[in-house]
């Protein structure tokens, strides 16, 4: 490598390292520094600059080498908790305090030669060691000698580097290479008001690239506090955090660390044969081996299933009311004791975050159940809202582990209940669709809802943790004259998709609103302010663009669940995405394929046509009212 020149910011460098280099015919500027750097795809040539006098010099060459700055490995004794300060007299950050038991030494130190080095490695050695009780009388005299020599030596230490900002007439005047900042972006980031280290990196990205600071943060401060008028000190550095040097993904791949949930039954689940599914951090039975005898056996006989993964928060206090009237989109003031309502939660877009049935049943106690995977998130939801200024009268317990639960569902459940159920009228007259009752099961007490997600006559029993495989198999024992059958998360998602009842998080996605849904009936814009109410307001008024509506496919073609639905268009295969495919199952109760899908609100309507793309094939589905089964809802009020 021939050197040609070297342009040297210090006034007066080392006088000997320039004298090596004069020795080699290499020309030397001091006080000078690279102004622009000439060339397209590859370097050829630079400017060099006077920072006294402004003058210049061009020189041919295919390589620069820059020298930007002293920026030692200081990461480790930041997180430890110490500072450091910028010394004007050596143009370089310092320790200025460390915590108890902490020694620098070297270049963080602001130290380049070796023999100081290692001068300043040996004490840092010896105080590490006598800090834990190692060493004797004379290591410490040791120390205290090379503690003088090291401090007498840092009193006489010149700066290793200069720094200076030059106009440069170059067009791109570059702070961090990694990121392409210039000088330019800095600017307008401190004109934005972003006038501090840790702002100017957020917004600019600087030092965010692979150096992580190593090559620019020194030229980042320095244009920084020319333009803000600043000193370094001033100006300060960014903070430096965990890791200090790269990791592999490699290294942080693995299991996550979350606990596996299992409800009081899983056990018996598990010796029956249950394929077990993830839901959430929940194992739960997908199936007991046939999905649709299991669907057949909730139709025509009993069935029972699992629902003990559902969130249950107790709500206590004069204020329940008012504070359901906020959190759900529906009314809640009127809800009797011992009724039941369903609900639907939205965030403050107006999008569906979570559903659910609660039950009053006392004058301030109500038991609010939610789905599966948003018990917690509902929690926290609500106990976020209570501490916001409301001033409500209530207090919220997550008893999800509290209480097992599970619903007896088909046109004998009523049946099944009366033989082992006290205190408890369960007739149709004095316990109807939509009720809540207490009383004891198999000697356990419970509560009673009758709700219908199935679409059939059902029971959801919730009693203690500790006696939910007792009720659970006093269950199964007398329904056994009757045909009962458990039933899994497989066999239950046939069963409300005949209903026509959505899933939230699966027929739903994060932009869907009730409206879109053809959920309005569940919203009261009438109603005094809740969650959510103005951007519903405005979404009523801007009317659904889109609909989630059933369909049926005519020729028995089953699609999957996210097919594509779509119409010719100017894509790169002629076809344009129009709607998706949420839920889709083979229906044994109709014997019919049957599902929910979104389409554009033109295309909505009972009777339309629309073609959903199966395996790379283009197949015709058709929109059909809801529900598919039971229309007038007779089964749920027997």
């Amino acid at each position: 490598v021939h050197v040609t020149a070297l342009a040297e910011m210090r006034a007066e460098p080392d006088a000997d390292l320039i004298d090596q280099l004069r020795a080699q015919n290499v020309e030397i500027f001091s006080g000078w520094t690279v102004a622009e750097a000439q060339g397209s795809s590859h370097i050829n040539g630079v400017t060099l600059k006077s920072l006294t006098t402004g003058a210049t010099r061009n020189f041919y060459c295919d390589l620069l080498v820059l020298s930007t700055a002293f920026l030692p490995a200081n990461g480790l004794i930041y997180q430890s908790g110490g500072k450091f300060a910028w010394s004007d007299t050596l143009n370089e950050f310092v320790p200025a305090a460390l915590p108890d038991d902490v020694f620098a030494a070297g270049e963080v130190s602001a130290t380049h030669t070796l023999a100081e080095i290692e001068r300043e490695g040996e004490l840092a050695g010896l105080q590490a060691a006598l800090a834990v009780g190692l060493g004797g009388e004379q290591d410490r005299q040791r120390a205290d000698t090379l503690a003088a020599e090291v401090e007498q030596h840092r009193a006489a230490r010149q700066a290793w580097s200069a720094y200076g900002l030059i106009q440069a007439d170059a067009k791109k005047d570059f702070v961090c290479f990694c990121e392409d900042v210039t000088r330019k972006d800095v600017r307008s980031t401190l004109e934005e008001g972003y006038d501090s280290m840790e702002l100017l990196k957020r917004y600019s990205t600087v030092s965010m690239g692979p150096c992580q600071g190593k090559m620019c943060n020194m030229t980042a401060m320095h244009v920084c506090a020319h333009y803000t008028g600043k000193g370094i000190a001033e100006t300060g550095t960014t903070t430096s955090r965990p890791p200090v040097t790269p990791l592999s993904f490699g290294a942080l791949g693995g299991r996550m660390m979350e606990p596996v949930r299992h409800t009081p039954m899983h056990e018996w689940h598990v010796v029956r044969g249950a394929k077990v599914m993830n839901a959430g951090l929940w194992k739960r039975p997908l199936h007991y081996g046939n999905p649709t005898q299991e669907v057949r056996a909730v139709r025509e006989h009993v069935g029972m299933i699992d629902v003990s993964t559902l969130g249950k928060l107790h709500l206590h206090g004069k204020d329940v009311p008012a504070l359901l009237e906020r959190m759900y989109t529906n009314r809640w003031q009127k809800l009797n004791v011992g009724q039941v309502r369903y609900g639907v939660m939205v965030n403050e877009e107006g999008i569906i975050t979570d559903d659910g049935v609660t039950a009053r049943l006392s004058d301030d106690f109500y038991y609010m159940t939610t789905t599966s995977e948003g018990a917690a998130a509902v929690y926290e939801y609500i106990e976020w809202w209570l501490q916001s200024g409301w001033n409500f009268d209530v207090h919220v317990l997550n008893a999800t582990d509290l209480r097992a639960a599970m619903n007896l569902a088909g046109p004998q459940s009523r049946q099944v209940l009366q033989k082992i159920t006290q205190g408890v009228d369960l007739s149709n007259e004095a316990f109807p669709y939509l009720a809540a009752r207490e009383g004891t099961i198999a000697g356990v007490p419970a509560l009673f809802m009758r709700i219908g997600f199935t679409g059939e006559l059902s029971y959801e029993v919730h009693v203690p943790s500790g006696y939910g495989l007792r009720v659970w198999e006093a269950l199964i024992e007398a329904g056994k004259e009757f045909g009962i059958s458990p039933f899994g998360v497989e066999a239950q998602r046939v069963l409300r998709l005949e209903k026509g009842h959505i899933i939230v998080g699966q027929d739903t996605d994060g932009l869907t609103n009730p409206f879109e849904a053809n959920m309005d009936w569940v919203v009261k814009l009438d109603k005094d302010n809740f969650l959510g109410k103005p951007s519903l307001m405005m979404a009523n008024k801007a009317g659904a663009q889109k609909l989630l509506v059933g369909f049926e496919m005519p020729d028995g073609t089953l699609p999957e669940e996210a097919n594509q639905i779509v119409r010719p268009g100017s894509g790169p295969i002629g076809l344009e995405i129009i709607g998706r495919v949420t839920s889709v199952r083979r229906s044994p109760t109709l014997n019919k394929v049957i599902g929910l899908c979104w389409l554009p609100a033109s295309m909505s309507a009972p009777g339309t046509t629309f073609t959903v793309r199966v395996k790379g094939e283009l197949k015709t589905g058709k929109v059909v009212p809801l529900p598919f089964y039971d229309v007038d809802g007779a089964k749920l009020r027997l």
